[in-house]
């Protein structure tokens, strides 16, 4: 075989490999489908990443950009951060801006499971940690986090060695044990764990734990929430509030319009 043959194989080798790897970014969630069971797609999914990123890293790395799913996006992430020594610093850099860029895109439950994964499995060079304090330096709503992943905000932030600001070192190290706080989420969810009505100043993403802790039935607990709720809330929870014989109005004009059209696809 001539070297431009053997050239022209392998990237023929390279293209179907890539396509494959994109394919499996775009359709595989990881979670129980039709054809196969959640383990077995784990599985799968996992040997593909390991293969492309150990023969196709820059390319790998790129695919941050090409649109896949969060649950891909969420594996390329850890598997970048958890495999970079010996990387150049140009590659290094690449490889930071897209993670950066990803990791500001993903919800933040996924991009706090991700950068928790790193933590704990002791990845701890310069490049995660300021990754980590890049991420949550741009969140919009710090105390909001603190509240709803206080123990994933505290492990980054000892992981990371970050200076939180104002109560929410302390509110992460004693959390509703505390006396007071002045920061209004904070003491509301601190009264929320001892006060049924302080239950109605919280988020409804947070107060629906507690409101289950105090045994507040379903459809008061719908009923007095929904002035908290997001558009995105109040749509979603339109069946659960029916069956509990509960009101949540919804203005359909706010509503995101992905979740818009499978509440009408759900009709």
């Amino acid at each position: 075989m001539t070297a431009a043959r053997y050239a022209a194989e392998a990237a023929r080798v390279a293209h179907e490999d890539l396509l494959v790897f994109i394919n499996a970014c775009f359709a595989c969630t990881g979670q129980r489908e039709f054809y196969s069971d959640g383990h077995q797609q784990t599985v799968a999914i996992a040997f593909l990443h390991d293969y492309i990123r150990g023969n196709y890293r820059r390319l790998y790395a790129r695919t941050l950009a090409a649109g896949i799913n969060d649950y891909n996006r969420g594996r390329i992430i850890e598997g970048l951060l958890t495999s970079s020594r010996g990387l150049a610093p140009a590659e290094r850099a690449e490889e930071g801006a897209l993670i950066a860029a990803a990791l500001a895109e993903l919800p933040p439950q996924r991009a706090y499971r991700v950068l928790v994964a790193c933590a704990r499995g002791r990845v701890n060079n310069r490049r995660t940690r300021a990754l980590i304090a890049e991420y949550l330096g741009q969140r919009r709503d710090l105390v909001f986090d603190a509240v709803k992943y206080r123990g994933k905000l505290r492990l980054l932030a000892r992981h990371a060695h970050l200076r939180l600001p104002g109560e929410l070192p302390r509110f992460l190290a004693r959390g509703w044990h505390a006396a007071r706080y002045a920061t209004p989420l904070l003491d509301a969810f601190r009264r929320a764990h001892y006060s049924r009505e302080a239950v109605y100043e919280l988020p409804y993403s947070i107060a629906e734990g507690l409101a289950a802790k105090h045994g507040i039935d379903r459809a008061t607990f719908l009923a007095k929430i929904a002035p908290r709720m997001t558009a995105g809330e109040r749509l979603r929870l339109q069946r659960a509030a029916a069956r509990a014989d509960a009101r949540v109005d919804v203005d359909l004009a706010r509503a995101p319009l992905t979740r818009l059209a499978l509440y009408v696809l759900g009709l």
